[in-house]
């Protein structure tokens, strides 16, 4: 009996496995689909349904950098194109910031010893892991004092404090494997620890490099609370505090008075930019082997 109770039960399972996965499946591409059909669609709307006829306007509205209403009149603009040149404004002065600061913090904590070095790392991880809503009132005072409040350069400087001690750590354990007899031998030839740095230390550790830019992008790209925070200006919005306010400007049931046409448009241009990274990356971070780097 409980032979055929085995065999009974063991195809009910996988049915049931199956149904599980079709139904997360659909949970979480129905909406990418409704994004990808609305982007297209002349007449997009918040709900799924085929477009009568495919357009490129919307797309094309985003970089004429002329306002754009939502179809019941409401009279607040928004700037597609500028959002977006803000957004990579502040996610390149970040991605430089980090991996410049990162890289000679990492390389020197890696390499020195000194005295607390062991309570200034924990430190420093003690600070990467601390929710960024706990700082935000001393960094909202210090940004006021350094006039960073209307400032994407301010901004972008704010969002890189925060992702800074995670990369430094991420960056730190792959100066680590690096074999010291590289930069002896760079030594001898003549080169000092900054040119050993420039020249053999990160040229070896571009998997770290590429996974801490790879990191602060991302990181910076859809920052939402900071900026927030710090700007005022709508011409100075970056893409995710946009879109947000698109909807606070545009009540209405259900969001009938938003524009979700070139919205939609904006929303996919806003993703190609990670994948984009990801893609170019990709070779770097396959390199990456659980607890160790290859040298290569």
């Amino acid at each position: 009996m409980s032979d055929i109770l085995k065999k009974i039960s063991e195809p009910t399972l996988r049915v049931v496995g199956y149904v599980v996965l079709i139904a997360m499946s659909m949970y979480i591409l129905t909406p990418l689909l409704w994004l990808l059909l609305t982007a297209f669609n002349p007449e997009g709307g918040p709900f799924l349904e085929l477009p009568k006829s495919i357009t490129l306007d919307n797309f094309v509205m985003l970089f004429t950098g002329k306002p754009i209403k939502g179809r019941a009149g409401a009279a607040h603009p928004f700037y597609m194109s500028v959002w977006l040149q803000n957004s990579f404004f502040i996610a390149s002065v970040v991605l430089v910031i980090i991996i410049i600061t990162a890289s000679m913090a990492a390389y020197a904590l890696s390499r020195l010893d000194f005295p607390g070095k062991s309570l200034l790392m924990t430190f420093i991880l003690l600070i990467g892991f601390m929710p960024s809503m706990a700082k935000i009132l001393p960094l909202f005072k210090l940004c006021l004092m350094f006039g960073f409040i209307d400032n994407l350069f301010g901004v972008a400087v704010v969002i890189a404090s925060s992702l800074l001690p995670t990369q430094i750590w991420i960056l730190k354990g792959f100066f680590d494997s690096i074999p010291r007899e590289l930069e002896e031998q760079a030594w001898v030839c003549g080169c000092g620890r900054f040119g050993t740095l420039m020249r053999v230390v990160l040229p070896v550790a571009g998997p770290g490099i590429a996974v801490i830019a790879l990191l602060s992008f991302l990181g910076a790209w859809g920052s939402f609370t900071i900026p927030l925070i710090l700007i005022r200006s709508e011409d100075l919005y970056p893409v995710s505090l946009g879109i947000a306010s698109v909807f606070i400007h545009n009540p209405g049931e259900i969001g009938l008075a938003v524009d979700y046409g070139p919205l939609c448009a904006l929303s996919i241009v806003y993703a190609l930019p990670s994948l984009a990274i990801y893609y170019l990356t990709r070779k770097y971070l396959m390199q990456i082997r659980v607890g160790k780097m290859e040298v290569r």
